[in-house]
């Protein structure tokens, strides 16, 4: 979906939305966007990209109903345009999108704001990506040194709302779940797993 033939000032403010993308700025990949639209006139293939990489900042943005809506879009015009080979780096991006949301629905529940587990969350749900993970890691750092299995768990779990994170961190999260013989995390972990469509290693005792 990034490669293209720069042919004019729509073609240049495409590579610079795919730039913008690539630094993981939601914010200026949207701003992009909205100058890009109106100069795209009757070039379906572009319009299908243009719905595609807006579905990718609002995925970053954490805003994950509007990505689904805009991919939804690229999707149906990548058929119509007979865009073939964008169809898999499409339901990429879909997995990707339903991984986040039932990431951030499964470790959305109990840290408290004043947490940095809770401080991580926050910067998740307000789409600064960078922030939430580097509070997310911090979180887990310090409750890993604490011996504080829960707490490790939902920060991985928060991690896993990161774009690209989701089945790392669960997998780690279902490796310290198991470890702690907490039930309770154990289930979490797999019904953070089963919502995401990730498949967890069955474990040996």
């Amino acid at each position: 979906m990034a490669d293209i033939r720069v042919q004019g000032e729509a073609d240049e403010l495409a590579v610079a939305m795919v730039q913008a993308l690539a630094a993981a700025d939601g914010d200026r990949a949207l701003a992009i966007g909205v100058v890009l639209a109106p100069l795209i006139g009757e070039r379906p293939t572009l319009l299908a990209r243009h719905a595609a990489w807006s579905a990718q900042a609002y995925l970053l943005r954490g805003q994950f109903e509007l990505a689904r809506s805009h991919l939804k879009q690229a999707i149906a015009m990548a058929e119509a345009a007979d865009d073939i080979g964008a169809l898999p780096g499409l339901r990429k991006l879909s997995t990707e999108i339903f991984r986040a949301k039932s990431a951030a629905a499964a470790a959305g529940s109990l840290p408290l704001p004043d947490t940095a587990l809770g401080r991580a969350l926050h910067a998740l749900d307000e789409g600064d990506l960078t922030r939430g993970t580097d509070l997310a890691l911090s979180a887990r750092e310090a409750a890993k040194a604490a011996g504080d299995s829960r707490e490790e768990v939902l920060a991985l779990l928060a991690l896993a709302r990161v774009p690209g994170r989701a089945e790392s961190a669960v997998g780690e999260a279902q490796q310290v779940a198991d470890a702690s013989s907490d039930k309770n995390l154990v289930t979490a972990v797999a019904r953070a797993a089963r919502a995401a469509g990730i498949t967890l290693p069955k474990q040996v005792f």
